[in-house]
Parts: C-alpha cells; sequence; structure tokens
C-alpha cells in the first residue's frame, strides 16, 4: 500500500519518536547528526576550494560549456591571479621595458631596456654588483632572471608570429595539419608551422591556468596531471588534442596576430645593442688610450639574447659605411680602433676588480627575406645598421658607470 503521508507528517512522527527515546540516547543521537552535517560542510567546502585552484571542469554553478572546461568561477580566479601577477612585474623601473599583454591569459612580455629603448646582446645577467664574475643567489635576482628571460622569449615568439602573418593566413583554424605522405605542399607547410609556432606561444606565455585548459589530460580527475607541450596534454587522444587546439584558435589567436603587429611593426626595430669587450692590449701612452675591437661584423660571444636580428651588418649611414669599408681591409681587419681615455683614469679603470666592460650602440635591424629551403623552418634573415655615431663605454653590466665614449665619424684604426 503506497503512503501519502505528507513530509510534515513524517518529521512530526521522527519527533514523537525522539521523545520518546531515552534523553542521553537522543542527545547522541543530535550530536551524530550535527558530526555528519560538519563532516559534509568541510567536505563540500574542501571540494569547492580544490575545483577552483585545480582548474576541475564542473563546480556549484554546473559544468562548463566551453571545450577546455573553464567555469565562470575559474575564470574570475584566473583573472585575479593574472592581474597580481602583472601588477608585480608591471614596474615602474628602469631597468624594464613592459609589453602589455592584451589578454590576462598570457604574461606580460618584460624585457630589459636602456634608454627606453629594448636592450639586447650581453644583459645584465644580475651578478654581484662588486664582483661580476659571481652570481647573485638572492630571491630577488632569480625573480628577474626568471623574468626577462620569458620575456625574450616572449618577444621571439611575438616576432616570428608577425614576420609569418602570411602563414596565419594560410593556417587551418578547424583542425591540425597532417603532412601529406611523400608530398611537400605549400598550403599544408605553412599550416603545419604556423600551428606549431603558435602551441610554443601558448605554452611559454600562457598562464598556469591556460596551460592547465588546454596542455592536460587530466586523466585522474584532480587537477594535478602533468601539464605538457602538447594540445590536449599527456597522451590525449586525437578527438581531444584536436579539440583543444581549436578551442584556443577560437578564444586566442586573433588577439595573438593583433599583439604580435607591434613587433617589427614595419618590418624594423630599433634596440641598444651591447657588448661585453675587453681591451686590446696594455695602455697605448703614445695615443693617449686603449685599443678597442668593435664586434660589429663580428658579434662578441657576449651578444647572447637574440643575435638573429644582428646576423648581418648591413649600413645605411656615411660612417657605417666607412667602417665597412675600412675593416675589408686586410690591414684594418680586425676592427681595432681607439678609446681615448686619460692615464689616471686608465689606471683607476684598470685596478678596479669589478669592471665589466659594456660597450652600447643603438642600432636599427631589418627584416631581409626568408631561409625558403626548409619549409617547415622557413628562418627568417635580418640586417642591423648604425642608427647613432655615438657609441657609449660602461665599466659595469647595470649600465650606470659610464666611462667614456667612441665616435664613428672619427675613428682613429690601429695598424
Amino acid at each position: 500500500m503506497k503512503c501519502n503521508c505528507s513530509k510534515e507528517v513524517v518529521w512530526l512522527i521522527m519527533g514523537v519518536v525522539m521523545m520518546a527515546m531515552p534523553q542521553p540516547v537522543n542527545g547522541q543521537f543530535f550530536k551524530k547528526l550535527k558530526k555528519q552535517a560538519e563532516e559534509k560542510i568541510i567536505k563540500k567546502a574542501d571540494k569547492k576550494v580544490d575545483d577552483i585552484l585545480n582548474g576541475n571542469k564542473d563546480t556549484e554553478q554546473g559544468p562548463s560549456t566551453q571545450t577546455g572546461g573553464t567555469t565562470q568561477t575559474e575564470k574570475k580566479t584566473i583573472n585575479q591571479n593574472t592581474a597580481q601577477q602583472n601588477a608585480n612585474i608591471s614596474l615602474d623601473d628602469s631597468e624594464y621595458l613592459v609589453y602589455k599583454s592584451p589578454d590576462p591569459a598570457f604574461k606580460d612580455i618584460v624585457i630589459q631596456k636602456f634608454k627606453e629603448l629594448p636592450r639586447f646582446g650581453a644583459l645584465d645577467s644580475y651578478m654581484m654588483r662588486d664582483n661580476p664574475k659571481k652570481v647573485d643567489l638572492s630571491k630577488e635576482a632569480a625573480e628577474k632572471r626568471n623574468l626577462t628571460g620569458l620575456g625574450y622569449t616572449g618577444f621571439a615568439h611575438l616576432v616570428r608570429i608577425n614576420m609569418l602573418k602570411e602563414h596565419f593566413k594560410a593556417m587551418d583554424r578547424d583542425a591540425l595539419t597532417q603532412q601529406t605522405k611523400g608530398k611537400i605542399i605549400d598550403k599544408e607547410a605553412k599550416s603545419s608551422l604556423a600551428q606549431k609556432v603558435l602551441k610554443e606561444f601558448a605554452f611559454d606565455i600562457g598562464t598556469d591556468a591556460l596551460k592547465k585548459e588546454y596542455f592536460m589530460n587530466d586523466w585522474s580527475g584532480t587537477g594535478k596531471s602533468a601539464v605538457v607541450r602538447e594540445w590536449g596534454g599527456h597522451q590525449a587522444d586525437d578527438f581531444t588534442e584536436n579539440e583543444r587546439y581549436v578551442a584556443f584558435v577560437e578564444k586566442y589567436l586573433d588577439i595573438i596576430l593583433k599583439w604580435a603587429e607591434d613587433f617589427f611593426a614595419d618590418g624594423s626595430e630599433d634596440f641598444q645593442l651591447v657588448h661585453t669587450i675587453k681591451f686590446q692590449g696594455q695602455y697605448d701612452f703614445d695615443e693617449g688610450g686603449f685599443w678597442v675591437r668593435l664586434p660589429i661584423k663580428r658579434p662578441s660571444l657576449g651578444a647572447i639574447s637574440a643575435v638573429e636580428y644582428f646576423n648581418e651588418f648591413a649600413p645605411k649611414t656615411p660612417y657605417g659605411h666607412a667602417f665597412f669599408n675600412k675593416t675589408e681591409q686586410v690591414d684594418y681587419i680586425n676592427g681595432d680602433v681607439l678609446f681615448r681615455i686619460s692615464p689616471d683614469k686608465a689606471e683607476a679603470l684598470i685596478n678596479d676588480k669589478s669592471v665589466l666592460l659594456q660597450l652600447t650602440m643603438k642600432v636599427r635591424s631589418v627584416f631581409k627575406d626568408f631561409d625558403t629551403g626548409n619549409p617547415f623552418v622557413y628562418g627568417a634573415n635580418y640586417t642591423y645598421h648604425f642608427h647613432d655615431p655615438t657609441l657609449e663605454l660602461y665599466s659595469d653590466a647595470q649600465l650606470t658607470r659610464k666611462i667614456g665614449e667612441i665616435n664613428l665619424g672619427n675613428l682613429v684604426y690601429k695598424d
């Protein structure tokens, strides 16, 4: 027989039964109920926190409608975390040049600067200021190294994306490109390369939350699976891999392409190019200075950041052509020129153990063409030329202790 009792009647009967229990038993019953309720609340709260922190697909607000599985709650957390991160790195500091990310899913591009231009070549490696050969192991120095290291990587990615704009026009937005066996089809090659460049950018410059969304296969359901440099994550099936790629492209590609337009905007970019140098031999009392080998046609070993932008010296100014033509001659091929400095200053400089000679020059790098020999690499070639005749010498990597200048329009060469 089916009972049509209302809930109110059921609760009334339960109340009468509990009142009829011995008092100690009644108290124990309520304590048990209270404990169970508390455990459920704590468990539910813990799960909610884990869902937010680990990027799980489901929360109280219901499952995500996005392919990548990010809920509104998670989006808010991602934005807050990224905003905090950007606030930390977007410093009003003379050391850094910050290219702000147009979307909180990506990190800002932070690189070193000098005289309001990007500093390339020999960087400030954050060594001990009183000992340029000893690494600064402080937390602040480590943060700066990580910050600018990622910044130069991001800069290179965005330049590459902008230079390959025609490849991105040919890129398949609806599926990952598979190369046709035994053939090289131009459109497929362009699409494949563009997809590869996009994936590298997303993984390197994306926030941790973005990487979990698009590069993690959360097979355990814990949100703690490995994040790998493949769409969908470790051992993701073909369908998941393709779904994550398409979801990313739909949401972020146009934003990234627009951001990349600021890098080598007209095919060129101005830099402060820095070289670590050494004086060639001892002080020359007859000439009143040291001989310096200008590392222009042959970059010095200290030029460590993005040297591809400065591989070929192609002068555009009268003093640039004069230097190029002079150093084509056998007697002046090394490019040793005189740096004038008084004997007393030279002696103090030599006796200072903290000296790390740096030569700075304002240059312009210009995109030349692509190396089309390998369509799946499509390397870009650049030339560079002087943009200012004045080269400056500093005695520290921070470029704070200027010791003199060399004028390219008035060089004295060593025979």
